[in-house]
């Protein structure tokens, strides 16, 4: 591929679940913050509650190959601790860790004394020391999202974890993830999407590598500004989208098609040792043994009818004007306006879509036509609608 432009890319999509999300996961929630593991709800000295969240603990530590020990307090009253089941509850709950796969070398369990009038309860600590710099973080996500050095070993993942190189990231019907990366850009995963992470290298001068695998889905990608010779790569089985632009995305399809969507700026699609420069509002294709096909116009942004605001006591039907050339519509709702919450994604052949129920609150929606080849034309405007029963 020709490295004539002083910013070159490559193709390259998200939700912030809150613990009112997770009320019914294990442990009602779980985030890893600067050393603690932060639960939705207390967890107390034992129980089957207790096991529960504890085994989905010890998933999570699994998945985090940084992490080098964990340890276990149990703060019970001064009675009880220095009673001794202080240390025998903390020891306990470090055994169903160890039983759940964490190596007995790196949990430890400790009886701290208790704040007065605090309730018995367990806390969990850890140690990270990641082996290299992550190169991206879990910035948001919808639905099921996991992570792991390769298929076998994927396991789910949560809001602000750290990825490293090499590990593979994988998307779940209807779910999505967002991504930021090391070097300022983000990219969107969408539903059933497998990416595999490349190095991340920031240089002087704001030159920066950005390697990405597409190895199947697609994905949207935001790049962040880079000095001259700076890379920013998305490679499919059988192509290479390098990216003179900011927004755009690929998609690899199960047949090993390649499909490139340019939203602004310019990419170069390289296949078969030959190479189209699209520029945005086009899209481009190569089909597994034959050069990118010629740029081709991507459709419009559909004029959305409504609704375009106000409260409704159900989920309101919502439609837009017919488009020429499309021959289907996606419809993404989600509950913030950035479409990085609780994203839900529909498809339909007619100009309007009776939205599923039921649903609380406040909802964004935005549509985009689909041709006939599967290439996805410019979003929408977005607007909003309140369900309040």
């Amino acid at each position: 591929m020709r490295r004539t432009a002083p910013w070159m890319m490559a193709v390259v999509l998200a939700g912030a679940p809150a613990f009112a999300a997770q009320a019914q996961a294990p442990c009602g929630g779980l985030r890893f913050e600067s050393g603690r593991m932060v639960f939705g709800r207390p967890l107390a000295p034992q129980g089957a509650e207790t096991d529960a969240c504890l085994a989905h603990v010890a998933q999570a530590v699994l998945a985090r190959p940084a992490i080098r020990s964990v340890t276990v307090a149990a703060k019970l009253p001064d009675a009880d601790r220095l009673d001794g089941r202080g240390l025998a509850a903390a020891k306990r709950a470090a055994d169903v860790l160890v039983a759940a796969g964490v190596p007995r070398t790196r949990v430890s369990a400790v009886a701290p004394s208790s704040v007065e009038g605090e309730p018995a309860q367990l806390q969990l600590a850890y140690v990270e020391r990641p082996a290299q710099p992550a190169v991206a973080r879990l910035r948001a996500a919808s639905g099921a999202v996991e992570a792991g050095a390769t298929e076998a070993q994927l396991l789910a993942r949560t809001v602000g974890d750290s990825l490293y190189p090499g590990e593979l990231l994988r998307t779940g019907a209807g779910a999505q993830a967002e991504l930021a990366l090391a070097d300022g850009s983000t990219v969107r995963v969408v539903e059933n999407s497998l990416v595999k992470l490349g190095a991340i290298e920031l240089m002087a001068n704001l030159q920066r590598k950005v390697q990405l695998d597409l190895l199947r889905g697609s994905v949207e990608t935001n790049a962040a500004p880079g000095g001259a010779g700076s890379i920013f790569e998305v490679r499919t089985r059988g192509a290479v989208a390098g990216v003179r632009g900011t927004r755009f995305r690929v998609a690899a399809q199960d047949d090993g098609t390649s499909r490139l969507e340019t939203l602004e700026g310019k990419v170069a699609l390289s296949a078969e040792q030959a190479e189209v420069e699209v520029s945005g509002g086009h899209g481009s294709r190569a089909k597994p043994g034959s050069p990118p096909e010629p740029p081709r116009p991507l459709l419009s942004a559909p004029t959305l009818v409504g609704p375009r605001g106000g409260a409704f006591a159900t989920v309101p039907k919502v439609s837009w004007r017919t488009l020429e050339g499309a021959a289907t519509y996606r419809v993404e709702v989600a509950r913030t306006a950035d479409f990085a919450a609780e994203v839900q994604t529909y498809a339909t052949a007619s100009a309007e879509l009776a939205i599923p129920g039921p649903r609380q609150g406040k909802w964004f929606w935005r549509v985009m036509a689909v041709d006939g080849d599967g290439f996805v034309g410019f979003p929408s405007k977005i607007y909003a609608f309140d369900v309040q029963p």
